[in-house]
């Protein structure tokens, strides 16, 4: 009985179903797009995104893996400071001009040092307000380093997998092209130049693929659903406020009635 009493108001005013199924659809897109009016345009929000990852490697020119002669401890030192270099301004217009992406819409960070206490790692109120800021970037990067092994791992995020993939791969070519030219200003000698050896290509993938339709389905629903419950009030309170009316119209009607026949009982008298 409840279900089809409020059926059968929602049909009565089906005209103002129809405007809260307009403006549920506009909440929704509004949840997904960014409107633009000058000039008219719709930009997704960036809901999804992609995320890619590679590895390099800091390596003598005949490979130190490859030797058992060979001490990796320069090498492990040199990982962990060409880590934190890769989030420098320097390195980052490098990386930008390889991935062809702007250099100001990056957000980069480097490794912890896992020596360190906890509280002297977690950052500080300055550095996080700049986290913080960084988290809306379109790019980011994230560098860490194995402390026994000379090797730097390589974590990006960009609003598509081409473009994830892009800046992963751009990092090595750019610490490789960084160092290189280091090497040929000091003329150091082939045999103790340090290499960068990238492992691999990078990997990665679209992250929450689909988030969009789903939370514009969500915010549809839910501004359809409060829009239908309210209308239920809303009639209520219009048959009680008519009602209280008509009441009100009975109850003047009877009272000059009963004053009228208490006039004509006087006349009798």
């Amino acid at each position: 009985m409840e279900l089809a009493r409020t059926l059968k108001i929602l049909w009565h005013r089906r005209r103002l179903v129809a405007l809260g199924a307009f403006v549920a659809f506009l909440a929704a897109i509004l949840s997904v797009y960014s409107v633009s009016l000058a000039p008219p345009s719709l930009t997704s929000r960036t809901n999804v995104f992609a995320t890619a990852s590679t590895q390099l490697l800091v390596d003598a020119p005949d490979s130190a893996f490859a030797d058992l002669a060979n001490d990796l401890t320069p090498l492990e030192t040199r990982a962990s400071v060409f880590a934190r270099f890769l989030a420098s301004p320097a390195s980052l217009e490098l990386i930008a001009r390889e991935a062809k992406v702007p250099v100001e819409s990056i957000e980069a960070e480097g490794p912890y040092d896992m020596n360190l206490p906890v509280i002297q790692q977690e950052p500080t109120a300055g550095a996080r307000s700049s986290q913080l800021i960084g988290e809306g970037a379109l790019y980011r990067l994230r560098f860490e380093n194995n402390p026994v092994l000379p090797i730097v791992s390589v974590f990006a995020q960009a609003p598509t997998e081409a473009e994830a993939m892009a800046l992963a791969n751009a990092a090595p070519k750019a610490l490789s092209t960084y160092i290189g030219s280091i090497q040929s200003n000091q003329q150091t000698p082939d045999d103790r130049r340090v290499v960068i050896r990238k492992l691999g290509k990078a990997t990665g993938g679209v992250v929450n693929q689909g988030v969009n339709l789903q939370i514009a389905m969500l915010v549809f629903f839910i501004v359809f659903g409060a829009w239908c419950m309210l209308l239920i009030p809303a009639q209520t309170i219009a048959r009680g406020w008519r009602e209280s009316q008509l009441y009100g119209d009975a109850g003047a009607a009877d009272a000059r009635f009963g004053k009228g026949k208490q006039g004509e009982h006087e006349r009798v008298r």
